[in-house]
């Protein structure tokens, strides 16, 4: 009654999860990448910032 196809061509659905599958990969690959050399041994190269707060009445 229903006959298959045989294609070389995969069907649409698993071309998507095929292609989001990769995509995937390579973004958590490439966050790895990136920030694997971020670590505390880097000097840092801005200056802090403090503030204080004292509760003077102008009135």
């Amino acid at each position: 009654m229903f006959a298959k196809k045989n294609s070389a061509m995969p069907d649409k659905i698993t071309m998507i999860s095929i292609v989001w599958t990769a995509m995937i990969a390579v973004m958590m690959t490439a966050t790895v990448t990136l920030y694997n050399d971020k670590s505390d041994t880097a000097p840092t190269n801005y200056t802090e910032m403090t503030g204080t707060y004292q509760g003077v009445s102008y009135y």
